[in-house]
């Protein structure tokens, strides 16, 4: 057992966020009608936020509070694109964010997703 399969347990021990991570399936139902339900992939699952470089000269007049951030989550789960991302942190603040990228699982400790969040402020 190498130094990186050790930190793959370490490292959701320090990621003091919750997430909760939804997405919708497509269910047919008769005559070929295709909806949709919403799915939750996990609840409650530690993980870790990692703003990007948030400038005030980006911010927009309108009030609309946009930035791109990182999710750190363990590997194992299968995150598509498009999928709904809930945070909330150590001090119970929840955040949303709307669009989000294939989870990336290319290292042996954790997965990456990309997350934008766009709401108003």
């Amino acid at each position: 057992m190498n130094a990186f399969s050790k930190l793959k347990d370490i490292a959701p021990k320090l990621w003091t966020d919750k997430v909760t991570i939804k997405t919708t399936k497509k269910v047919v139902t008769e005559h070929h009608i295709t909806t949709s339900e919403p799915v939750t992939i996990v609840s409650d699952e530690p993980a870790k936020v990692i703003l990007k470089g948030l400038k005030s000269g980006e911010q927009s007049f309108f009030g609309t509070d946009e930035y791109d951030a990182t999710l750190l989550i363990r590997t194992g789960l299968d995150i598509p694109a498009g999928a709904t991302i809930e945070v909330t942190d150590i001090n119970g603040k929840v955040t949303k964010y709307k669009r989000s990228s294939k989870g990336y699982s290319g290292y042996v400790s954790h997965q990456e997703v990309a997350m934008t969040r766009d709401e108003k402020a």
